[in-house]
């Protein structure tokens, strides 16, 4: 995205946050555009080539250390504790930095919506920027979804004339992600196909679909997994979302377009990933020629370490888990803990051996042991490869800043449609087929398909608070693998209400006394637990996740003051 993120747009491109947060004295956007503008294709090209950096990106903390997706969660710890997880709670007293800024984006959405009916020109192009409108109203609106439930639903833009908008009340959460939907319909029926789009990365018809399928598995999990608390949906156990979430995602397979990557490693490292036959939507940066870089977690310590139950949920070679697998060779020696796993595994985590860093001269340098103690330590003893490019650039003498941000991938797909139809009960064979079991045979891969009646009941299946199927506990569990540290984990724990996972609990990382984890620190200097595996948390208690309250955050008190038609606050709150 490297001429979208450099975009000036010519005075209207313009930026609609505040450090005012009260609406009322935001200037409005129609005294800043000129009269001829969206007359044509090209102007609604510009002007919407501003909500494309509202998408994910690398953060810019400075070369090379900044925490993996999923940092803070179950499976991967940063370098403190997650608040949230520890039980400590606070309602914000101002919408400042709390994010509920939901109104800056959506209203500038609907800003540009409101015009493209001026446009006159090529249809097909002027439909598809009109399509990308839509999909960026319904992605706002799903990070608010996701955050804070129940939302207004504006589908306008307002002035501080629309008093009905100004104070509207929320929306119950099922119309809001019906509202989501809806927008999602009309972006797919407006938008190119991947193939047709001339300028790539850009949101396509097939990115529309698997974003509404994505929306639509995490609502319906959420509604079905709530279910009768106060988070719940009266009436709903989801299945209207798990089936728009199964048929939109089979669009996206039936449809052909995209197909896996061959080798899965190589996909998290690439300087530009235009071209590989599973990216649906991605990032590119280009720090050398446009100075437009990411200070990602490319370099080695970098801050983040996998868990323990994370590198435990790799099956091994024989498709069955290291709970009863005569292959599995345990996980107390890090120079043998990939022995006979899933070569996912291989792909993610670093062990002796593997290469750290190349210089330009071709100096190599390989891993020998993690960093635990001191600055940017993987204070869990588990290292990633994800993300990592050892190559030093010869134009910075740095590790690169240029690794691109996958968005969206074909994986994903396979994953929402077989997680869908086991929820749904309607999951047979050859759905696993078309879906999930081809992430098992990857070439990079080549593990044991799943097959529905003969999956390995696991004695250590995950304890999320209830009782699943065997197919279901297999499909979440490929689904943790496979999305490893790509920023999916929170959400699912929360659609799956999943707190029993981890409350009470403290995260622990690589066993210690292996001769290689330790042998750059003394004992005394970090916290192990009564088997000798790191603890590195274990000194801040014990997680306290309180399961009334912290699934969703809570309203800041100063919008309930401007708009007490916002209440009532948040279940627990």
């Amino acid at each position: 995205m490297k001429n979208i993120i450099k975009i000036i747009i010519l005075g209207i491109a313009i930026s609609l946050s505040s450090c005012e947060d009260d609406f009322l004295v935001r200037t409005p956007l129609d005294d800043i555009t000129t009269e001829n503008f969206y007359k044509t294709a090209q102007d609604l090209e510009t002007a919407v080539n501003a909500f494309y950096q509202d998408l994910p990106g690398w953060a810019g903390v400075g070369n090379g250390y900044s925490q993996m997706p999923d940092s803070n969660t179950d499976m991967i710890t940063g370098e403190t504790p997650s608040s949230g997880f520890l039980g400590n709670y606070s309602i914000p007293t101002s919408s400042s930095g709390a994010n509920w800024g939901w109104w800056d984006e959506v209203r500038e959405v609907n800003f540009y919506l409101d015009r493209v009916d001026q446009a006159e020109g090529n249809e097909t192009d002027i439909n598809h920027f009109i399509g990308e409108g839509y999909f960026f109203r319904a992605y706002h609106y799903f990070n608010f979804l996701s955050k804070y439930g129940a939302v207004p639903i504006i589908d306008k833009y307002i002035t501080d004339k629309d008093t009905e908008y100004l104070f509207k009340g929320r929306d119950p959460r099922n119309e809001v992600a019906n509202f989501i939907i809806s927008d999602l319909d009309t972006a797919i029926s407006l938008l190119k196909s991947f193939p047709d789009i001339s300028s790539t990365p850009r949101i396509s018809k097939e990115a529309a679909q698997l974003f509404k399928a994505r929306v639509a598995l995490y609502e319906g999990t959420w509604e079905k997994y709530h279910n009768g608390t106060d988070f719940g949906v009266a009436g709903s156990d989801g299945t209207e979302f798990l089936e728009i979430a199964a048929d939109a995602a089979e669009d996206v397979i039936d449809s052909e377009v995209f197909s896996l990557h061959d080798d899965y490693g190589s996909l998290f490292n690439q300087i530009g990933l235009k071209g590989n036959s599973e990216m649906i939507l991605w990032r590119d940066y280009d720090y050398v020629t446009l100075e437009i870089g990411n200070d990602l977690q490319v370099s080695w310590p970098n801050r983040s370490s996998y868990t323990r139950f994370a590198i435990r949920s790799y099956l091994c070679t024989d498709g069955k888990p290291i709970s009863v697998s005569s292959d599995y060779v345990g996980d107390q020696d890090l120079s043998t803990i990939e022995t006979n796993r899933d070569p996912r595994l291989a792909a993610t985590l670093m062990v002796p051996g593997d290469l750290v860093r190349k210089d330009t001269d071709g100096t190599e340098t390989y891993f020998t042991a993690p960093v635990i103690t001191g600055n940017n330590a993987a204070n869990g003893g588990y290292e990633s490869q994800k993300y990592r490019d050892p190559n030093i650039e010869a134009t910075t003498g740095q590790v690169t800043r240029s690794t691109s941000k996958i968005l969206m991938r074909y994986a994903e797909v396979l994953l929402i449609y077989a997680e869908a139809k086991a929820e749904l009960g309607t999951i047979t064979q050859t759905d696993l087929d078309k879906s999930i079991n081809k992430l098992r045979l990857r070439p990079s891969v080549n593990m044991p398909i799943i097959t529905l009646g003969n999956i390995t009941a696991d004695p250590d299946w995950p304890n999320y608070g209830y009782s699943l199927t065997d197919i279901l506990y297999e499909i979440r569990r490929e689904r943790s693998v496979e999305l490893m540290a790509e920023g999916f984990r929170l959400d699912d724990l929360y659609r799956w209400r999943a707190h029993s996972l981890f409350d009470g609990d403290t995260p622990r990382g690589a066993y210690f006394d292996d001769g290689i984890v330790n042998s750059n620190t003394n004992a005394s200097e970090v916290l192990l637990d009564s088997e000798g595996y790191l603890t590195p948390f274990a000194g801040d208690g014990n997680y306290n996740f309180d399961e009334s309250k912290a699934y969703l955050s809570p309203i800041p008190a100063d919008e309930l003051i401007l708009n007490p038609n916002l209440l009532p606050q948040n279940p627990g709150w």
